[in-house]
C-alpha cells in the first residue's frame, strides 16, 4: 500500500473497522465560476480513475447499520455495507428523484430530471403509469460519455428494458424478454428466502455482483473503466404469485390490493404479515451484503481499489407496513420508505467515514462521475457534481427534496414532509416524523398554511412551475394549481371532504 492516504478495504478490516468519526457538511453556499473551473482543472491534473457504480434494488437507508444515527430501529445486519461507509462520503439524507426503479435509473444515467415526469408517454412494454418510459434519444448518457472518453465501460444487469444501439454495452444477467417488475399477474409479497444454496446464487442481485466480479479480471488490462452493477428485479421478498406458493394454497386471507392504479406491485394487510415481510426483506438485505462485501474483497485482490470511485446506492425506497401499504411507497407520509443509503468511495480517500446533510439524489451521479474523469457535463444534465465537496467547496443550496411515484408527489426537508397529487392538487402536510414510532398512523395534518404554502411551492417550482396532468397515454397539459384557500381550511388543516379524498385508496 502506497502512503498517500488511499483506502484498501482489507487495511481498514485489519485496522479493526474503526472510523474517524462523522462530521457533517451541510453545503451552505453556492459554488462560482472560478471554483468550478478551478475543481475541474484539478480533476483533469489526476489520473483518471476507474469507477464502479452498484446500484441496489429498493434499499432502505433504515435497514443498513451505517444509518443507525438516522434510523436507530434496523432489522438487517450489513457489515461489508457499513464498512465501505467508513470509508465513504455517506449522504443522510439522499432520496431518489423519481420512483420506482425505471424513473430512477432514467435520471441516474441521464442526470436530467425525471420529476415530475412531464415528458412521460406511454411505452410498449411497461406499465401505462407516468413516469414509465425509455431513456429519450435528446437525453444525454453518462455511459456514453464515458465511452466516447476512452473509458472502457460496461454495464451488467438484468434489466429487460434497456435495449436498442444505446445500450450496446450491457451485459445481461438475466431474460430479455420479461421481467417480474412487469407481469400483469398479481405477486407474492411474502415468498420464504429459504431454499437451496444454488437457488439463492441464482438471484438477480447476486447473479449481477457475481459476473461484476468475473468482469474485474477482464478490466484490469483496459483501464480506466466505468462498471455499473445493476440489479433490477425486485428482491425476492417480492416474488411470485400472490396467493400460491409451490401449491400450498392461499398464503394470507388477510390480503387485499387497494384500487389506485399505482398500486400495482402493492398490497394492504394487518396482522402477522408485517412483521413476516419485514423479517424476510431484512434477509434479503443480509444476502446483498454479502455479495458486496465479495465484490469489495475482489476488488481488492485484483488492485483495483487504489485507483477506483466506487458508488453505491439504493434504487428507490419501499413500504414496509407503514400505514398498512406494502410496496411502492406512494403517499406513505414516514420518510424512511423513501430514502435510501448513498456512498461514494474517493481513491484518495477524501472525505472518508464523513456525513453530508445535503439532499443529494440520483440524478447528481452522472455529473459526479463525468468530473473525475475531466469531462464536461452537457448542459441538458441538472444534477450536481458532488466531487465538489471533495474539493472543499460547497454544493448549491438544496434545502428540500422532492420525488414522485405515479401522481403522487413528495416534498420534504427536514422539519416537514408534504404529501400531494398532481392529479388533484391536493396537499398534506405533517410534521417530520417520530422515528420511535415509525408505524404511527398520524392523521391530522399540520395547522399551517404558511408553511404548506411555502413547500407546495417549492414543489411546484422543482417541476418547473406547474405540475402535469396525465391522460391514459401521455402528460397532456399542465395542471393549473387551484389558489391554496381552496384546499386549506381557517385553520389551516385540509377541510374533511379534501382530507377523505387525499387518503390512501
Amino acid at each position: 500500500m502506497a502512503d498517500d492516504g488511499r483506502i484498501s478495504r482489507r487495511a481498514l478490516l485489519r485496522g479493526g473497522g474503526a472510523s474517524a468519526g462523522l462530521a457533517a457538511l451541510t453545503g451552505a453556499g453556492v459554488l462560482g465560476a472560478a471554483a468550478t473551473a478551478q475543481a475541474q482543472d484539478g480533476d483533469r491534473a489526476r489520473e483518471r480513475p476507474n469507477v464502479v457504480l452498484i446500484v441496489a434494488d429498493r434499499l432502505r437507508a433504515d435497514y443498513v447499520g451505517a444509518y443507525d444515527d438516522v434510523f436507530d430501529d434496523r432489522h438487517a445486519k450489513t457489515p461489508n455495507i457499513d464498512e465501505l461507509a467508513d470509508q465513504a462520503l455517506r449522504f443522510k439524507y439522499a432520496v431518489p428523484d423519481g420512483m420506482p426503479a425505471i424513473p430512477m435509473r432514467r435520471g441516474m444515467l441521464t442526470g436530467m430530471r425525471s420529476y415530475p415526469f412531464r415528458d412521460w408517454r406511454a411505452t410498449a412494454g411497461m406499465p401505462a403509469i407516468p413516469g414509465f418510459n425509455k431513456i429519450y434519444d435528446f437525453q444525454p448518457m453518462v455511459t456514453e460519455l464515458a465511452a466516447a472518453a476512452g473509458i472502457t465501460t460496461v454495464y451488467v444487469t438484468d434489466n429487460p428494458t434497456f435495449t436498442g444501439p444505446r445500450f450496446g454495452r450491457i451485459v445481461r444477467t438475466g431474460p430479455l424478454a420479461t421481467s417480474a417488475g412487469f407481469e400483469s399477474t398479481e405477486r407474492d409479497y411474502l415468498l420464504p428466502l429459504g431454499g437451496t444454496v444454488q437457488r439463492r446464487r441464482q438471484e438477480p442481485t447476486s447473479r449481477v455482483l457475481r459476473e461484476g466480479i468475473e468482469q474485474l479480471d477482464q478490466l484490469r488490462g483496459r483501464q480506466p473503466f466505468f462498471l455499473t452493477l445493476d440489479a433490477f428485479d425486485p428482491n425476492d421478498a417480492f416474488r411470485l404469485p400472490r396467493q400460491f406458493v409451490e401449491g400450498s394454497g392461499p398464503l394470507h386471507d388477510d390480503v387485499t390490493l387497494p384500487k389506485d392504479r399505482v398500486y400495482q406491485q402493492t398490497f394492504r394487510a394487518d396482522g402477522d404479515v408485517k412483521g413476516e415481510v419485514r423479517d424476510r426483506y431484512a434477509a434479503e438485505v443480509e444476502s446483498v451484503d454479502g455479495w458486496v462485501g465479495r465484490f469489495l474483497d475482489k476488488l481488492d485482490d485484483a488492485g483495483l481499489a487504489d485507483n477506483t470511485v466506487v458508488v453505491f446506492v439504493g434504487d428507490s425506497g419501499i413500504a414496509l407496513g407503514e400505514q398498512g401499504v406494502y410496496g411502492h411507497p406512494a403517499g406513505v407520509w414516514h420518510r424512511r420508505a423513501y430514502h435510501v443509503p448513498f456512498l461514494i468511495r474517493d481513491p484518495d480517500g477524501r472525505w472518508a467515514g464523513d456525513t453530508s446533510k445535503w439532499f443529494a439524489s440520483t440524478h447528481d451521479i452522472p455529473s459526479t462521475l463525468l468530473s473525475y474523469w475531466g469531462i464536461t457535463s452537457p448542459g441538458r444534465m441538472q444534477g450536481e457534481d458532488l466531487t465538489t465537496l471533495f474539493d472543499d467547496f460547497d454544493l448549491p443550496a438544496r434545502p428540500y427534496y422532492t420525488t414522485a411515484i405515479d401522481t403522487h408527489i413528495v416534498t420534504g426537508s427536514r422539519t416537514w414532509l408534504l404529501i400531494g397529487r398532481s392529479d388533484q392538487d391536493r396537499w398534506r402536510l405533517y410534521e417530520a416524523e417520530d422515528e420511535d414510532e415509525p408505524d404511527e398512523i398520524r392523521t391530522e395534518t399540520v395547522k399551517s398554511p404558511t408553511v404548506l404554502e411555502e413547500m407546495r411551492r417549492y414543489a411546484l417550482a422543482a417541476a418547473g412551475g406547474t405540475l402535469p396532468d396525465f391522460g391514459d397515454t401521455a402528460a397532456i397539459r399542465p395542471a393549473q394549481p387551484d389558489s391554496l384557500d381552496k384546499k386549506v381550511a381557517d385553520d389551516g388543516t385540509l377541510d374533511e371532504d379534501e382530507a377523505e379524498a387525499n387518503e390512501l385508496r
